[in-house]
């Protein structure tokens, strides 16, 4: 942009004298810069929650019944908590699918709500792993959509006190049962900075798909009081056993944690004038 400025002077002999003065303005330019991060090279998520049976992994408001648990119609419990570790590995350039490493360990009470101990308790812990396929709706975003599923090797262990009418108590060892089952899932991570972030999923796992098995209850004489030493027993059988039934460890996680984004850079873009 040029302005001018001009300066009119009359002489004595009628002429006239012009002054001109020039100033140069430059014009402003915007630049627009978009920044754009690359898919993670590796992502580790962690989270914890709380857990709710399905199937036989339910009872009478989450508490213990006598009578389900002797005769196998259910677990007696309903409620818990549960941790798990995920390391994810991409398996394509764009970040849609990837190879989730899970480990996580699940953890069932009777009487962590429900107080109604007057026949007894029950507790299951079950350390499980596995490796499966998730999808990844968009990888490039700060909120990442995810959904995959994955086969799970579950190692479920318990004990159990029954108190008998005659106020007599019982424990019950079940010992540790190797189980294969799966899992499926859906969440979202949000990405806070560039190489952490937050994480709030929902799963189901059914622990107990395969290697079902019942046998009959076995006794510690020197235990005092009685110990009765006990498969899973979810395995339907001929013959009455004690404990055995027809049984799904199946259970809903709602969880929430924290994500770590590793080898992630940011790309910085001009966007060009239009």
């Amino acid at each position: 942009m040029v302005l001018f400025s001009c300066t009119f002077i009359k002489s004595q002999d009628t002429s006239f004298t012009i002054k001109v003065d020039t100033i140069k303005i430059q014009k402003t330019k915007t630049i627009t810069i978009v920044k754009v991060k690359t898919i993670p090279k590796f992502i580790l998520h962690f989270n914890a929650g709380l857990n709710t049976g399905a199937m036989e992994l339910t009872s009478h408001n989450g508490g213990f019944s006598r009578n389900d648990f002797t005769t196998g119609k259910n677990y007696a419990a309903r409620n818990g908590f549960g941790f798990s570790l995920i390391g994810k590995l991409p398996l394509n350039k764009k970040g849609n699918f990837w190879l989730d490493i899970v480990s996580g360990f699940d953890r069932f009470q009777s009487d962590i709500f429900a107080k109604n101990t007057e026949e007894g308790k029950v507790s299951y812990n079950s350390i499980n792993g596995g490796v499966g396929l998730e999808y990844n709706i968009t990888p490039s975003h700060n909120v990442k959509y995810y959904f995959g599923a994955n086969p799970l090797l579950s190692f479920i262990s318990g004990k159990a006190e029954i108190t008998n009418p005659d106020n007599n108590r019982v424990d019950i060892t079940i010992k540790n049962s190797m189980r294969i089952g799966y899992q499926a899932f859906f969440g979202l991570e949000y990405a806070i900075e560039k190489n952490f972030g937050l994480n709030l999923g929902i799963k189901f796992t059914h622990a107990n798909l395969l290697l079902k098995k019942s046998e009959t209850p076995e006794q510690d004489e020197v235990s005092d009081p009685p110990t009765s030493i006990v498969g899973l027993n979810d395995d339907a059988s001929t013959e009455p056993i004690e404990f055995a039934g027809w049984k799904q460890f199946a259970y809903f996680n709602l969880n929430f944690g924290f994500s770590y984004f590793f080898g992630v850079k940011e790309m910085k873009y001009k966007v060009p004038e239009r």
